[in-house]
């Protein structure tokens, strides 16, 4: 056989990657233009920023706190700090050194989305979609979700979030190719934007101990000889235990209990009683009323009308269940983990608070898609395409929305 023809699988992938990102790049530059050059300009609600400079400065807590009351700051022992987990503001410290406090975040984050795009689309090319198929099953995740919009605001939520799909996106794609410890690694890693993809942690390891039950001699020694999983996150887990430690005198404590809102909540921040009243808020449905869309803006709103991804995961395993096709241990773990970060996300007071959609979902995003990538079939469906078409649109009005009326 010609080399030519062995080259070309290979060829075509990265041509359509390039395709693909290059349509993205396009697109984030057009709503840019319209939201006024948000793309080329640094948003100030980017707390992350603000941390990496003071840790230049050799310290843990903000200087000059009263320069910053917009910002979301944890207070403890009349020292004020950054109360979100520190992964972002690690990675920003060579825009800081170059930039100072104006990092042009808008460009990070939307160049977090493409990183996320180009990860979506590797997930499925190793499923053994086609490139094309591969290129909509990526835009669908990234752009036909409400990431499209948080990769359009370089804010301290949105940063954290994006990048959390980055990290639990490249954990997928570990995993696919039987990288386990580096996938269990990235996972750790997403924990530094979000604490609770710490679920996936048990869901991967107890996967990748099921599959290799037989070669190992039962599940239980399987379990044990998947001691390497867990060196990543050990020592990942070690280093936020002890910034932690050392901010607010307790390994588990990122900062976010420390906020004036959750001091002053009756509750705190995580109860059962906030549970029923936000999942129902999760079930909110969009209304047309006076020849407009109306929904809500804060809590959220129906999670799978703003992210579809999940209707159709939700369709995908009935049909897979109704023909009679197993969900497997990938099935059952990963919808068990993602059920789990559900209700974990309902027990919080705010939910997310400020939004398009129900932003706090999106963290889910990566285990409904890699279900996808493994049971799905090579090619989508009418409805699927139909849906897929249907969400990007539906984002990229939600982006403009909270931009001009949010």
């Amino acid at each position: 056989m010609d080399t030519q023809d062995l080259r070309h699988p290979r060829r075509e992938a990265l041509t359509t990657l390039a395709a693909l990102l290059a349509a993205m790049a396009a697109g984030y530059f057009l709503l840019s233009d319209l939201m006024g050059g948000t793309l080329f300009a640094h948003e100030n609600w980017d707390s992350y920023t603000l941390q990496t400079w003071n840790w230049l400065q050799g310290r843990t807590y903000i200087a000059q706190p009263e320069k910053y009351e917009y910002l979301e700051l944890a207070i403890y022992d009349g020292r004020y700090y950054v109360s979100f987990p520190p992964l972002p503001s690690v990675l920003l410290i060579p825009s800081v050194l170059l930039h100072g406090l104006n990092t042009p975040n808008g460009l990070i984050i939307a160049g977090y989305g493409l990183v996320a795009a180009a990860l979506a689309y590797c997930i499925m090319l190793r499923a053994g979609r086609t490139p094309a198929v591969s290129a909509f099953w990526a835009l669908v995740c990234v752009w036909g979700a409400n990431t499209l919009w948080m990769s359009t605001n370089a804010g301290v939520w949105f940063q954290a979030q994006v990048l959390n799909m980055v990290m639990c996106l490249a954990a997928v794609l570990c995993a696919m190719y039987g990288k386990k410890a580096l996938a269990t690694t990235f996972l750790a890693l997403a924990v530094g934007c979000r604490p609770m993809s710490a679920v996936y942690l048990p869901v991967f390891f107890f996967l990748f101990a099921w599959r290799e039950r037989a070669d190992r001699g039962g599940f239980v020694k399987s379990c044990l000889a998947q001691w390497r999983c867990l060196i990543g996150p050990v020592l990942i887990g070690a280093c936020y235990m002890a910034y932690n430690y050392v901010r607010f005198h307790s390994v588990l404590e990122f900062g976010h209990n420390y906020l004036p809102e959750f001091m002053r909540a009756e509750h705190g921040q995580f109860h059962i009683s906030y549970l029923w009243p936000n999942l129902k808020q999760l079930f909110a449905p969009v209304r047309f009323e006076n020849k407009r869309l109306v929904f809500p803006l804060f809590q959220g709103f129906l999670f799978f009308a703003a992210n579809p991804l999940f209707l159709i995961y939700f369709l995908r395993a009935a049909l897979n269940l109704a023909r009679n096709r197993r969900p497997g241990a990938l099935g059952v773990l990963l919808f068990a983990g993602m059920a789990a970060q559900l209700v974990l996300t309902c027990l919080h007071r705010t939910m997310g608070g400020w939004q398009f959609g129900a932003r706090y979902t999106c963290d889910m995003l990566p285990f409904a898609y890699m279900y996808l990538a493994e049971k799905g079939p090579k090619k989508p469906a009418a409805w699927e395409l139909a849906l897929g078409g249907m969400a990007v649109a539906f984002n990229a009005y939600g982006a403009l929305y909270m931009h001009f009326y949010g």
